[in-house]
């Protein structure tokens, strides 16, 4: 059965408890939840059924009486098992320890990676277990590694596995799901020494940093960065930056805030990673919300006073950016040139997108239909026909449709433009020319 049934199949055996909750407004919500269960008996593609049961869920965590028991629900079906993997002496527990030179290992028996991501965050700390290492409060910027174990056996391209209390998976399997194994916190000194050390030893001396979006915990961010190493087979040194993100569906506005209020750890981070880590090429990827800080910081890359022999900026990837649309533009032209080539990944069926644009009343930038944005000096991609959700509102449609992810490896490992790009095909006119999917 997939997730998008088994969701389905909840949301119905709440109905009664809904309908005492929500009253006046139940029916509604009950013919269109009879309507989605007829469309699944009738067997209808589970990409289209997921966008409008999606589209249903966004507004149920919108009504106050439903709120909290339709995102246990969610939670209760996306939230991964915590693991411990560290040793627990009088009550506390002792701190990872990190080895002199920090690289990917793969066990070859099980063929499970374990990643090094190293990171910066301005989250406030929590325990001293890997899952609650940092919490969604604001902190001060802070750096560290951590280690991710990926399988690469039985798991679909770009699918973030987790135990799931339908499989009856109690605990996290390092053959079956991708964990969050260690978190390590690193004065500024030891971090530069160590990434230097860890990048000297790799077989490519780029490095990639992902920035999250929305409604992300810091186990979940370094889980992806992990993750998105492993399946990109990039050959560098990945990094994560987790800005402090309430990782709470109802604090959309919060996390709004929180990512304007952080734009300035992150510009610090990205001139350490340029300047001071021995680079070649520095690529960043960001997701949704996240965009946000890279695009506001790029504003001001052509003052910054980089040391002689700075890294340069490779590929930059706006992976279906919660921007508005209209201050896309205006900032792209102020960083134009600023990278090897910038990429802009549009998606006319992202549900965190149209939400947003619910919340906000003017077109996002990672909008596609006739809100697509195409900019000079952006390749602008309308990625609809497949998946562009990475980390959000546990919206993704990762092994049911395909993802961005081949062609980011085309575009990042392969370093191919657009029109040697198999999966691609020009579209638009001379005037306003963009790309999209093959079908």
């Amino acid at each position: 059965m997939s997730d998008t049934l088994r969701l389905l199949l909840a949301l119905l055996e709440l109905g009664p408890r809904l309908k005492d909750l929500l009253g006046d407004k139940w029916p509604a919500y009950g013919e269109e939840l009879q309507e989605l269960a007829a469309r699944a008996g009738q067997g209808e593609d589970p990409a289209k059924l997921r966008q409008t049961l999606d589209l249903l869920v966004v507004r149920l965590l919108a009504e106050p009486p439903a709120m909290e028991l339709v995102e246990r629900v969610m939670a209760d079906m996306a939230a991964p098992v915590a693991t411990r993997e560290t040793v627990t002496r009088r009550g506390r527990v002792s701190p990872p320890v990190v080895s002199d030179t920090v690289r990917p290992t793969t066990d070859e028996t099980t063929g499970v990676v374990t990643i090094p991501v190293f990171y910066g965050t301005d989250r406030a700390r929590g325990d001293d277990t890997p899952a609650h290492y940092f919490s969604g409060a604001r902190g001060t910027l802070s750096l560290g590694v951590a280690e991710v174990s990926v399988p690469t056996r039985g798991r679909d391209l770009g699918e973030l596995t987790s135990p799931s209390w339908w499989r009856l998976e109690l605990s996290a399997n390092p053959e079956k799901h991708v964990i969050l194994k260690t978190v390590a916190a690193l004065g500024r000194d030891a971090f530069v020494t160590s990434l230097k050390e860890s990048l000297a030893a790799a077989s490519e001396h780029d490095v990639l940093i992902f920035v999250h979006g929305y409604n992300v915990t810091f186990e979940d961010a370094a889980r992806r960065a992990g993750q998105l190493a492993v399946d990109l087979k990039f050959a560098g040194r990945t990094l994560l930056y987790s800005w402090a993100s309430a990782a709470d569906t109802k604090k959309y506005t919060v996390d709004e805030s929180t990512i304007d209020w952080s734009r300035d750890h992150f510009e610090a981070f990205l001139q350490l990673a340029l300047g001071e880590v021995g680079a070649g090429k520095v690529h960043i990827i960001a997701h949704s919300m996240g965009n946000r800080a890279v695009i506001n910081t790029l504003e001001r890359v052509t003052s910054w006073q980089l040391p002689a022999g700075a890294a340069k900026l490779g590929q930059i990837i706006f992976a279906a950016p919660d921007i508005d649309r209209d201050r896309f533009v205006q900032l792209a032209a102020k960083f134009k040139g600023c990278a090897a080539r910038v990429t802009l990944y549009a998606s006319s069926r992202d549900v965190a997108l149209l939400a947003s644009k619910f919340v906000h009343g003017y077109p996002r930038a990672g909008e596609a239909g006739d809100a697509l944005t195409v900019v000079d000096g952006i390749d602008t991609i309308d990625a609809s026909l497949v998946d562009t959700s990475l980390v959000g509102l546990h919206h993704s449609y990762f092994g049911e449709k395909r993802s961005i992810l081949n062609d980011m490896f085309n575009l990042i490992v392969q370093q191919l433009a657009p029109d040697q790009r198999f999966d691609l095909q020009a579209s638009g006119d001379a005037l306003r020319k963009y790309w999209s999917y093959r079908a």
